[in-house]
C-alpha cells in the first residue's frame, strides 16, 4: 500500500510578511495549487492514504472559496482515504465543517484513535497541552503495521515539557513509522530497533527561513516491510545566500560576484543575498541597484546589507580635510557602530556632491 505522509500546508497563509502584495497573492494561490497537484499525484500513482500531520491551515480565518476548493479535491477523489490530525495553528470548527460532509476523510481526535485500513493501523491524537503521562495511554498491536500520527517539535530525551514529543516514551511502542508535523524541514532517523521517524517538511516555503527543499514523504508498505522516499515537490524554493564583500575594488566587482553566487538557482525560486564583511570609505553602494537587478532575473529578490565599514582611524589622525574632521567627529560620538556608519555614509555623500536617497 502507498501512502503520503505531508504536513505544515498553512493553507490561505497571507504571505505578505516577505512579498509584494501582487506576489504575496500568487504565492497564497500556488501553496493551494501544490496542495491539489499533490492530490492528483497520489491519484496518479495509486496512493490510497494521504496522512496530513496538523496546520493544514494558516489560521481560524479560510475564505469560502478556500473552503469549496478544498472540498472539491477531496469529493473529487473519493479513491483516496484522507487521514487528518489537527496541529496547533488549525481550528477544530473548521476540520469538524470538512468532516460531517466528506465520507473519505477520517480526524484524530484528543485522545488516542485507530483508523485500520487493510491491515495497516493509523493512531494519532491532538497531545499539546497534555502531560507527559498521554504516552502510557498509547497501546498497539505489535503484530500489525503501526503508524503513529502527531504534531509538535521533538525531544530526544525524557523532558517534561508539555509542548514536547517525547521519543523517548515511544520508544518501544510498537511503531513502524512516526510521521510528525510542525517542523517546515524534511527530517528522518530511527526511533528504536523497530521503527524510524520522520517530519514532512511543508509543501512550500513561505519566507527565507524555510529556505531548502519541500515536498511530501512516499511510502511503500508490502506486508512487514516498507520504505519511505522525500519527494521535492514544491513549485519554487526559497534560497539564501551570502556573499563575502571585504576586499572587492569596487561596486560593480561586488554585483559580478553576487551574480555568479546565484548562476545555479533556478530562475522561477526566491532568492535572499546577504551581504558580509568589510568594505570601505570609498566604496559606493548600490543596493537597490542590485535588488533590481536580481528581481529582473528571479521571480522575487532581496538585499540584506549586514556589511560593516572599515575605518582605519590612524590615517583620519592625519587627515585635516572636512571629510577627516567630520568622520572623526561621529567615530567619538556615544551613537551605536550602526548609527556612525549611517551618517558617515551620508556624510560622505553629501561632501561628495551625491544625491542623498
Amino acid at each position: 500500500m502507498k501512502i503520503i505522509h505531508t504536513a505544515d500546508l498553512h493553507i490561505d497563509s497571507k504571505m505578505q510578511s516577505n512579498l509584494p502584495k501582487e506576489k504575496a497573492s500568487q504565492r497564497k494561490k500556488e501553496i493551494l495549487l501544490t496542495f491539489e497537484n499533490m492530490v492528483e499525484f497520489a491519484s496518479d500513482n495509486n496512493v490510497e492514504i494521504i496522512m496530513i500531520a496538523g496546520d493544514m491551515f494558516d489560521t481560524s480565518k479560510i475564505s469560502v472559496a478556500t473552503k469549496h476548493r478544498i472540498s472539491n479535491i477531496f469529493k473529487a477523489h473519493n479513491d483516496i482515504k484522507f487521514v487528518y490530525l489537527a496541529g496547533n495553528h488549525d481550528e477544530k470548527n473548521i476540520i469538524s465543517e470538512f468532516e460531517q460532509s466528506l465520507d473519505n476523510l477520517y480526524v484524530f481526535g484528543d485522545n488516542w484513535t485507530t483508523f485500520n485500513f487493510g491491515g495497516i493501523d493509523i493512531t494519532g491524537a491532538r497531545i499539546e497541552g497534555k502531560s507527559q503521562s498521554v504516552y502510557d495511554s498509547l497501546l498497539l498491536d505489535k503484530d500489525k503495521f503501526n503508524i503513529v500520527v502527531l504534531h509538535g517539535q521533538i525531544s530526544k530525551y525524557n523532558l517534561k515539557s508539555e509542548n514536547l514529543i517525547n521519543l523517548t516514551k515511544l520508544k518501544n511502542k510498537n511503531i513502524d513509522y512516526l510521521a510528525l508535523g510542525h517542523i517546515h524541514s524534511y527530517e528522518s532517523d530511527k526511533l528504536d530497533e523497530r521503527g524510524v521517524y520522520a517530519y514532512s517538511g511543508c509543501l512550500e516555503g513561505r519566507g527565507f527561513d524555510e529556505c531548502g527543499d519541500k515536498g511530501f514523504i512516499l511510502l511503500d508498505v508490502k506486508n512487514d516491510t516498507f520504505k519511505y522516499d522525500f519527494i521535492r515537490f514544491a513549485k519554487r524554493n526559497l534560497n539564501e545566500v551570502e556573499v563575502d564583500i571585504t576586499g572587492r575594488a569596487d561596486w560593480f566587482d561586488i554585483e559580478n560576484v553576487v551574480m555568479k553566487s546565484v548562476q545555479d538557482i533556478d530562475k522561477d525560486d526566491l532568492i535572499k543575498v546577504t551581504l558580509v564583511g568589510k568594505y570601505t570609505l570609498e566604496l559606493s553602494k548600490q543596493v537597490q541597484h542590485l535588488q533590481e537587478k536580481l528581481n529582473a532575473k528571479f521571480y522575487y529578490a532581496k538585499v540584506k546589507d549586514e556589511s560593516v565599514m572599515k575605518v582605519d582611524q590612524g590615517d583620519l589622525m592625519h587627515d585635516v580635510s572636512l571629510k577627516g574632521e567630520f568622520i572623526r567627529q561621529v567615530l567619538a560620538s556615544d551613537l551605536s557602530d550602526k548609527e556612525k556608519e549611517d551618517i558617515i555614509l551620508v556624510g560622505i555623500k553629501a561632501l561628495g556632491g551625491e544625491d542623498i536617497e
